[in-house]
């Protein structure tokens, strides 16, 4: 009887032991339990972003197959991103930017090469619009059929269903957004309704009053970058066209005439040397639209036209097609419409980007005899895509040897402060703040606009024969803007007065955006001079050296002859 007790109590005793240690074993195997679920690598984490990957591979899928369909169909708009899709033209090819972990420096991906994902290379959600490349490495940026309202200084973007008026509201309920029928309609786009931005509209009724084309677009293609020289650091082809310079002489810098800026020489460029003399004869070379190239400068608004609506032409460097794209020099409409999305919740979002203040002419270190014009004139001023990382800063002049270093840039390092667009200080001189927006809208070289006032000037034909070459009628190329008969006798008087009378043209940043037409009168401070008298021309975005007066809102009458800081930039259309 005692031993049976004492075999009880032992029993207990084991039982109590073994029931500690099974605790204690159950709490390790918890521990690891709870570590294999939670954590960086845990399983809940690694199901959860399977589940996520699952769903983003379904949203790409769908993206992908709703392009299919639309491509069968013929529309344009894709539910899934809410937005018209790029239209691709002959000779393009879809790109996206990447930036690798732990770099500053953002890389170009093309469609074909590894990590392209061609379900996601835009979202126009999150500022990435669609950027594609032609043949000779020129880039080019989607711009979709949107409409707009502005409230103060603020503009709200709504994208437009395939090449209707209609858009889809916060609650996803369709809407029709407000048009403009009549040339003689005064618009208020800030009475809190949306408008169609005539850049994409059917203006062949009304004269093409504020812009538009000769049918509904879905879409504009904008150069991404200012026309640069082929050759002049890239590797475009050089090739003539079958355009001809106009213009014999040109205002240069002291450093190239010798004498003050304003003096008149012979006409030059960086490619060609001096041409002046035989200009008739001496064809301009297409222009390429690179990062970090020479900006195309010294050509008048007529060449600039010419060689914009030349781009198609057969034998082109681009592989653009001659029967199914339209180029042309960019309208006011359309760099409003560029303006307006940067601007927008698409775009920076009320930020100005970056000024490009670089100008590469610093004497004797560039001069001509190491170019292929070989005349010993120094004519390399600005440079594309390039920023010293602020955004009204004066010029800051740069080196061959700076450039040199800017060219062979590698990793992190930028080159004494100089940015260039692919770097993360660099591309926020993009429209978005980031490598998929357009670049040199602020700085760079002046963009003439094909826009101008018929006031009868000697400069008209003289400097834009090609481009007034329909007087006071406005063409889908062209935009003639109204003026007073008696304009004053100095230019800020004939600018608030012809300022003052442009009360219908809208969607072009100017009357819309400035409160005068002379002085820093436009949003931000930026320069806001209507055209009159001996400058009956417009040009847009400032230059190198302007400094604060630079932006997207900034306009300017220029008497467009051919100029040291003067260039442009050109659109694509679908025919």
């Amino acid at each position: 009887m005692e031993r049976n007790k004492k075999m009880k109590r032992k029993e207990r005793g084991i039982t109590l032991i073994a029931l500690v240690i099974t605790i204690i074993v159950l709490l390790i195997l918890a521990g690891v339990s709870i570590a294999m679920l939670t954590g960086e690598n845990g399983i809940i984490t690694q199901a959860q972003n399977a589940k996520n990957k699952t769903e983003e591979a379904q949203a790409n899928e769908e993206a992908l197959l709703e392009e299919l369909e639309n491509e069968i169909t013929g529309n344009s708009y894709l539910t899934s991103k809410g937005v018209n899709a790029p239209d691709l033209l002959t000779g393009m090819t879809r790109v996206s930017f990447v930036l690798p972990e732990g770099s500053t420096k953002g890389e170009v991906v093309k469609d074909g090469e590894a990590g392209f994902d061609s379900s996601n290379w835009y979202d126009y959600t999150t500022g990435k619009w669609a950027n594609a490349v032609t043949e000779d490495g020129s880039y080019w940026v989607w711009i979709p059929r949107f409409a707009y309202k502005i409230e103060g200084e603020t503009i709200d973007v709504k994208f437009l269903v395939n090449d209707t008026d209609q858009y889809y509201d916060e609650n996803g309920v369709l809407q029709t957004a407000e048009r403009v029928t009549s040339a003689d309609e005064e618009v208020n786009t800030s009475d809190g309704k949306y408008y169609v931005h005539p850049a994409f509209t059917d203006e062949s009724s009304i004269d093409y009053a504020n812009g538009g084309w000769d049918e509904e677009l879905t879409g504009i293609w904008v150069a991404k970058f200012e026309a640069g020289y082929a050759s002049g650091n890239n590797s475009a082809t050089v090739k003539a066209s079958n355009v001809y310079y106009s213009q014999i002489e040109a205002i240069v810098g002291s450093t190239e005439g010798g004498t003050s800026n304003s003096s008149t020489q012979p006409a030059r460029n960086w490619l060609d040397g001096i041409y002046g003399e035989n200009a008739s004869t001496t064809a301009i070379k297409y222009p390429t639209f690179q990062p970090v190239t020479y900006s195309m400068n010294y050509i008048d608004i007529n060449d600039a036209y010419k060689i914009s609506r030349a781009l198609t032409d057969s034998g082109n460097i681009y592989g653009l097609s001659t029967g199914t794209t339209d180029s042309h020099l960019m309208k006011n409409s359309e760099w409003g419409a560029v303006a307006y999305l940067g601007w927008s919740q698409y775009g920076a979002n009320g930020t100005e980007p970056y000024i490009n203040n670089i100008n590469a002419n610093s004497g004797d270190t560039l001069r001509q005899e190491d170019t292929p014009g070989g005349t010993g004139l120094v004519s390399v001023y600005a440079i594309t895509g390039l920023t010293e990382g602020t955004t009204n800063s004066g010029e800051k002049t740069i080196t061959a040897e700076n450039l040199t270093s800017i060219n062979s840039r590698t990793g992190n390092t930028d080159t004494n402060g100089i940015y260039a667009w692919d770097q993360t200080e660099g591309q926020k001189a993009s429209s978005t703040l980031n490598m998929y927006g357009v670049y040199d809208l602020i700085g760079g070289v002046w963009e003439r606009t094909a826009g101008y006032i018929n006031n009868e000037d000697d400069n008209l034909t003289k400097y834009g024969a090609s481009l007034v070459a329909n007087g006071d009628t406005s063409t889908k190329y062209a935009t003639v803007y109204p003026h007073v008969s008696s304009e004053g006798s100095d230019i800020d008087t004939a600018s608030k007065n012809n300022y003052q009378v442009n009360t219908k043209i809208f969607g072009d940043a100017i009357r819309e955006t400035s409160t005068a037409g002379t002085g820093s009168s436009s949003w931000n401070g930026d320069y806001s001079y209507f055209p009159g008298l001996n400058s009956p021309f417009t040009a847009r975005g400032g230059g190198f050296g302007d400094g604060s007066t630079n932006g997207l809102f900034n306009f300017l009458c220029t008497t467009s002859n051919s100029i040291l800081n003067d260039g442009f930039r050109p659109v694509l259309v679908t025919t």
